[in-house]
């Protein structure tokens, strides 16, 4: 693996060949238990009736663990020099992320102390690699500081909210804080991700949290095989028809052409925040319908549902938002997906609603694949 020198200087936005590192992957992986962990959470809640404080949670946790993991990667891609500095900062992280996700569970029980000490801890990492930045590259001064400062002040209110029962309010301007920091400190002079190396890293995140939701498939059949029911095999068919199709239809078009425009590549990078959210909460809200059919809930199957239904709508809308309207090249192409979310919400009121979706999802790849959204 290449070293490329001790400073944390900025990469060629144009390099060839630039892919993720084993370094990067390894990230991933940690990250993976913090994702699963979410899931369960999240599925137990729901499970239990908790159904607004569950949301909730859900994307409180969610939102710490891919803001995370989204900056890493962006810087990442800017300055990985694989250096003992880098790779030191790097475990850091691993560690603080680690944290975060043994503290799920309680968040979800309204303790967020341990979520935010292993927030704090990535954070923190991110703050001394920035600082770094703004020695070794004096073009980047001003870009550099305005980051490790901004950083640094979100991590001093998070800190100071630990201290104070918990408010909505207050995190929702916490997390308004953490999202303006990188448009004040790109507004001076932009940093040189790599578009290609970008795209593909989201790539790999939306395989990871695929893979959490095909869990969710994998019980589906056990429970199956323990005791033969119509309603589980249509949920576990279901399932997997609509996780195969939202990798079908993530992965069909490339638009690292449009990142390579730092406002777009600003929404694109945002906008993935709803599409690994609601493919996680897929998997749960699958989990949640095989325990509605097979043992006693708090919550309705119709619930189930309309959630489940929801939740593909947001990925499709999402998918939309990141792709589609991006690509489309007339009215039909670009807002085609919008449709498919109207129907998809409809079929969440309608019986046997994991199956129904499943087979829309995979129609919509078909006539993809006729009509594609870009040539």
């Amino acid at each position: 693996m290449e070293v490329r020198g001790n400073k944390l200087l900025s990469r060629d936005f144009g390099e060839q060949y630039r892919v993720a590192t084993s370094l990067e992957l390894f990230y991933d992986l940690i990250f993976v238990v913090a994702i699963a962990n979410l899931v369960v959470a999240f599925e137990h809640s729901l499970s239990a009736g908790h159904l607004v404080d569950g949301v909730l949670n859900f994307l409180i946790v969610f939102l710490a663990i891919w803001w995370a993991w989204s900056q890493y990667t962006w810087f990442a891609s800017s300055f990985d020099n694989q250096s003992v500095k880098f790779r030191l900062a790097t475990l850091w992280q691993m560690v603080g992320a680690l944290v975060l996700a043994s503290g799920v569970e309680q968040a979800f029980e309204g303790h967020l102390t341990i979520l935010v000490i292993g927030y704090v801890i990535i954070r923190s990492s991110a703050i001394l690699l920035w600082i770094q930045v703004l020695i070794d590259n004096p073009s980047l001064k001003i870009t550099a500081r305005r980051y490790a400062v901004g950083i640094f002040l979100c991590q001093l209110g998070w800190i100071a909210q630990s201290f104070f029962p918990l408010s909505y309010v207050v995190l929702v301007l916490l997390w308004l804080a953490e999202f303006t920091v990188p448009f004040f400190a790109e507004s001076h002079r932009q940093t040189n991700y790599h578009s290609e190396h970008i795209e593909e890293r989201h790539g790999l995140l939306t395989i990871i949290v695929l893979g959490e939701s095909i869990l969710a498939s994998t019980n589906s059949f056990i429970v199956l095989f323990e005791e033969f029911s119509y309603a589980v095999l249509f949920v576990a068919i279901g399932c997997i028809f609509t996780l195969f199709g939202i990798w079908w239809l993530y992965f069909n078009d490339s638009v690292e052409h449009f990142l390579r425009d730092h406002g777009t590549a600003f929404q694109w990078g945002y906008g993935h925040y709803l599409i690994y959210g609601s493919i996680a909460a897929i998997g749960a809200l699958v989990g949640v319908n095989i325990e509605v059919l097979t043992a006693e809930t708090a919550i309705s199957l119709a619930t189930a549902n309309l959630g489940f239904a929801v939740a593909v709508a947001i990925y499709l809308f999402a998918l939309w938002f990141c792709h589609e309207r991006l690509l489309g090249a007339n009215f039909l192409q670009r807002y085609f997906l919008l449709g498919i979310c109207g129907i998809v919400i409809l079929l969440g009121l309608l019986p046997h609603t994991v199956l129904s979706i499943g087979i829309t999802v995979v129609l919509t790849v078909i006539y993809r694949q006729y009509n594609p959204v870009a040539e």
